[in-house]
């Protein structure tokens, strides 16, 4: 299992195809000065959300939002800094405005600041103060640092003791809203029995969602636990199945098991295998 440093990523502005107003609406209301409506609407500019995506057009928006004191575009023109948008990659001014983001509330922007304290880039590093942003985060339920915290507590890093009952509880929280590698994680926890009593049954439902959700160690984990072996035909077929998926994606143990069985199959068990293989990938959310 990765470490929780690895999975560190800058936390993005997502913009959905649907906005709290239409853009019309966002327009009129960002040149009154609306700073809400500004940030709306330098966040569907930055990701072409029901208009041509224009990266300089958002970061003005996101700019003139945050000089307003929006927490969320705060931490947005740290974004457009950390990652070099239409402006030059500068980590110690995106720390700057993750911090003024992090101050007023914005949890995207608490763990974007916890990340880069963590990792010491465009500050000095301070893995203690990282992982309080990141848990001040978690606490908001932002799902990425639930994860992160869940990893943390599991290894035991930055400061934090090693604690599995806490782990799973973020990580639990976490895969509740999909995030695939909690779903994952949680199914090992559940599988191995740490921070909550081994339930087989159940780590299997959450392999799954993970692997369904295109996870490819979920996929060889879900694989796995089916059994390659079982007396169960069908079972063996779905296990195989999983395991031919998951070796497709990149997962080297997937590749292994299945060769390892695949060699007790006749050419009519192999056509089951992959058939299955391919219902499956088309159930698969990417």
């Amino acid at each position: 299992m990765k470490s929780a440093f690895s999975f560190f990523a800058l936390v993005t502005l997502t913009a959905s195809s649907l906005f709290s107003a239409d853009i019309p609406t966002l327009e009129a209301k960002a040149k009154q000065g609306d700073a809400g409506a500004q940030f709306e609407l330098a966040r569907a500019y930055l990701k072409g959300g029901g208009v041509e995506k224009d990266d300089r057009r958002a970061f003005e928006l996101m700019s003139a939002a945050a000089n307003q004191g929006h927490a969320g575009a705060m931490g947005g023109v740290g974004f457009f800094y950390a990652s070099g948008i239409c402006v030059p990659k500068d980590e110690a001014k995106s720390v700057e405005w993750f911090r003024k983001g992090a101050e007023n509330g914005s949890a995207k922007a608490q763990f974007n600041l916890g990340k880069l304290l963590i990792e010491g880039r465009g500050v000095e590093k301070s893995e203690e103060e990282g992982r309080k942003w990141i848990k001040t985060a978690a606490a908001q339920n932002l799902p990425e640092a639930e994860f992160s915290m869940g990893t943390i507590c599991y290894f035991g890093q930055y400061g934090q003791s090693k604690d599995y009952k806490a782990a799973y509880e973020y990580l639990l929280s976490a895969a509740k809203t999909g995030h695939p590698d909690a779903l994952n994680m949680v199914g090992v926890m559940l599988e191995i029995g740490q921070g909550v009593a081994p339930d087989a049954a159940l780590a299997v439902e959450w392999y799954r969602k993970a692997a369904l959700q295109g996870h490819a160690k979920a996929q060889f984990n879900l694989g796995r636990m089916l059994g390659p072996q079982s007396q169960d035909p069908q079972q063996k077929t779905e296990s195989l199945a999983w395991l031919y998926i998951s070796g497709k994606n990149g997962d080297v143990a997937a590749v292994k098991m299945l060769d390892d069985s695949k060699a007790d199959l006749s050419q009519e068990q192999w056509n089951k295998v992959t058939k299955q293989a391919e219902e499956l990938e088309q159930s698969i959310r990417r």
